[in-house]
């Protein structure tokens, strides 16, 4: 079988993945941060050397900065819905995937703004700075395109979102 839906579900998974779902099943499957139990205090423990990771990953300073959600597509959501009020503007590229257009153009409704980077035929975006407006609030790029594979230069548009101070979103479901 040809499996080509693998960003939907993943289907085939790594043998770790399926010895780690065992092992969760039969040694900590407790709710972590709920209970004093030892399935609790177990499953909290791989919570956080998880929290941990994702930190080492991502060059975060703060453990409490990682939240766990139900997949990228609802983190992304939550990100662009719980920053975006009345009268702001976010810039998005051409190149996002449904989880970043949809709701920030569904927020055209609650009067949020949005400019679209346009991109040539290979996916380079045009200069980001042509797009910023006075109420520009958050800038949400796809670091890798899922269509194209094309990388963007996230670390470019960080540095000019930091010194216009302007939150900047990046979703890496592709390249992480």
């Amino acid at each position: 079988m040809v499996y080509l839906d693998n960003a939907a579900t993943t289907f085939k998974k790594p043998k770790q993945v399926y010895k780690e779902v065992k092992k969760c099943l039969k040694k900590y499957c407790g709710n972590g941060g709920r209970g004093g139990h030892l399935l609790a205090m177990s499953a909290g423990e791989i919570i956080y050397k998880c929290r941990e990771e994702i930190c080492n990953l991502f060059n975060i300073e703060n453990t409490m900065n990682v939240s766990f959600c139900l997949n990228a597509t609802q983190a992304i959501n939550m990100g662009i819905k719980g920053v975006l009020k009345n009268g702001d503007h976010v810039i998005i590229s051409g190149l996002e995937h449904n989880s970043v257009l949809r709701p920030v153009v569904k927020l055209e409704e609650k009067e949020v703004d949005y400019s679209v980077i346009e991109s040539d035929k290979e996916g380079n975006l045009e200069p980001i700075e042509n797009y910023f407006k006075p109420n520009t609030k958050l800038i949400v790029i796809s670091h890798g395109s899922n269509v194209l594979g094309t990388l963007q230069p996230i670390k470019d548009i960080g540095q000019i979102a930091k010194e216009k101070g302007i939150l900047f979103m990046v979703d890496a479901s592709q390249t992480a």
